[in-house]
């Protein structure tokens, strides 16, 4: 026995199913007797090339009647029901299958807003779009004065996902469908806890954007800011493209920001700047909020209040490197009269201090910050070192404020020739007596490399002289004194 064709078997079962199901004549709806595309059909009407004819794919394709959905007719009338109006009060018509079905309940899946009921719609929660749809009902109307509202557990918020203003009652806490519902960090550019203008966000001050206060995923998940939904944590970028599904986001205290692209800063929201990314396109992040976001030798520039950006140039000494001061609107270590300029004193050289006045860094006179013989120092001679008999006692040195410093390891004097007026005592080191100043403490020894110590540290507790000197505590700093220069 010879197969029939699939079409002729189609064509046969539609036929024979037509006279039972037809249910009422068939109405004109104006379309090609023939098709070999969609585009030749009317609208609301496919071409089923099988057939080679337009087939209804709705009412809407058949004014004054209805589309069958087993022919692909229109007809005046069908098998069923064909209007919520039909059914009883618990159920909605399934035009489709022209039957009467019950009505879905709150958070109840759904597709279109007939499975709702009235006074319900099927929506996607505004901030939960990729959990679903779900039954849930609108607002209820402002009445006797008092303002709109929903029942206990849901809160009113606008349909952001539909073009429809309406408002509806979503749960209050997380969506429907979704049992790991999270609140994201806002990451908004903050200073202090006030910027962030939510209660349940803090100003991170290492991050330098808002935080959700309270974090609700398990240990190892992370708040997703796309879903709101918990997650699995990230920690580089190349995580977020299994967490994800795809490319394009970026790893950021554990969560996967999805980086919204942009040509310029006005394709970004407030707060934010465009920047470009290693792979040469552009994606918003986060601006400055104050200078000290920037880095040295860049302030936040505020000409456009609405995307901040760190530039070039500086409008106080703290935005530049220690070493510079802002001069000009820009980073300088050198000005006038002043060949290092300075902010502190570390970035001196050995012997020098900054001069908070003028933030340059000024020389000390070591002839008289450390002299090391009777010409420099009348008031407290220091007798000099012999080589066969070394320094003099410590104890009666200290009494006159005489310290000896040591410069190297030495055979003889010859290995001392380096360090005018040092020997090489005894104990084989290079050594030269030198008077050290008085001091309280190390602010009195304001010269790099010089420290205020207890004298008794080298002259016992019955040495004598002043309680605190200012030792050199750097051998470079020893260097400069027997040199009389940094």
């Amino acid at each position: 026995m010879q197969k029939r064709s699939r079409t002729a078997v189609v064509a046969l079962a539609l036929a024979a199913f037509s006279c039972t199901s037809n249910g009422g004549a068939q109405v004109d709806a104006g379309v090609p007797g023939t098709c070999s595309s969609n585009a030749e059909c009317s609208a609301g009407f496919q071409c089923d090339r099988q057939q080679r004819r337009c087939v209804c794919t709705g009412d809407q394709a058949c004014p004054g009647g209805f589309c069958n959905a087993f022919t692909g007719t229109c007809v005046a009338t069908v098998p069923g029901c064909t209007a919520d109006s039909a059914c009883a009060s618990s159920e909605y018509c399934d035009r489709g299958l022209r039957s009467c079905r019950p009505l879905t309940g709150l958070c109840g899946a759904c597709k279109t807003d007939a499975q709702c009921g009235a006074g319900s719609r099927c929506a996607a929660h505004p901030s939960y779009p990729a959990a679903g749809t779900f039954c849930v009902p609108q607002c209820q109307a402002a009445g006797d004065g008092g303002a709109a509202g929903c029942a206990n557990g849901l809160t009113c918020l606008g349909r952001d996902q539909s073009a429809t203003p309406e408002k509806l009652c979503y749960p209050a806490q997380g969506a429907c469908g979704v049992t790991n519902a999270c609140a994201p960090d806002s990451r908004k550019p903050c200073s202090a806890d006030t910027d962030c203008g939510d209660a349940a966000q803090a100003c991170d001050q290492t991050l330098k954007y808002c935080i959700v206060k309270l974090r609700s995923c398990p240990a190892g998940d992370a708040c997703d800011p796309q879903q709101r939904i918990c997650v699995h944590a990230c920690t580089v970028d190349a995580d977020c493209i299994q967490i994800e599904g795809g490319p394009g986001y970026k790893c950021s205290a554990n969560a996967c920001i999805k980086q919204a692209l942009c040509a310029a800063d006005t394709d970004c929201s407030d707060g934010q700047i465009c920047q470009a990314n290693p792979d040469g396109s552009k994606s918003c992040r986060a601006g400055c909020v104050q200078n000290g976001d920037c880095p040295l030798g860049q302030s936040c520039s505020s000409a456009d209040a609405h995307h901040p950006k760190c530039v070039q140039g500086c409008s106080a000494s703290s935005d530049c490197p220690l070493n510079q001061i802002c001069s000009g609107g820009a980073c300088t270590s050198t000005v006038t009269g002043c060949a290092q300029t300075c902010q502190d004193t570390q970035v001196c050289d050995i012997a020098s201090k900054c001069d908070a006045a003028s933030s340059c860094c000024r020389a000390a006179n070591l002839s008289q910050a450390c002299p090391t013989n009777k010409t420099q120092n009348t008031q407290y001679p220091c007798t000099a070192c012999v080589h066969a008999t070394g320094c003099p006692s410590p104890v009666a040195a200290c009494a006159q404020n005489c310290f000896p410093l040591s410069f190297k390891s030495c055979t003889s004097d010859n290995d001392c020739t380096a360090f005018p007026g040092s020997v090489c005592t005894p104990s084989l080191l290079c050594q030269q007596m030198v008077w050290v100043q008085p001091c309280t403490d190390d602010a009195s020894c304001a010269y790099k490399g010089f420290k205020c110590r207890d004298s008794s540290q080298f002259c016992g507790a019955s040495g004598g002289g002043s309680a605190r000197i200012c030792i050199p505590d750097a051998q470079s700093a020893q260097v400069a004194c027997l040199n009389g220069h940094p």
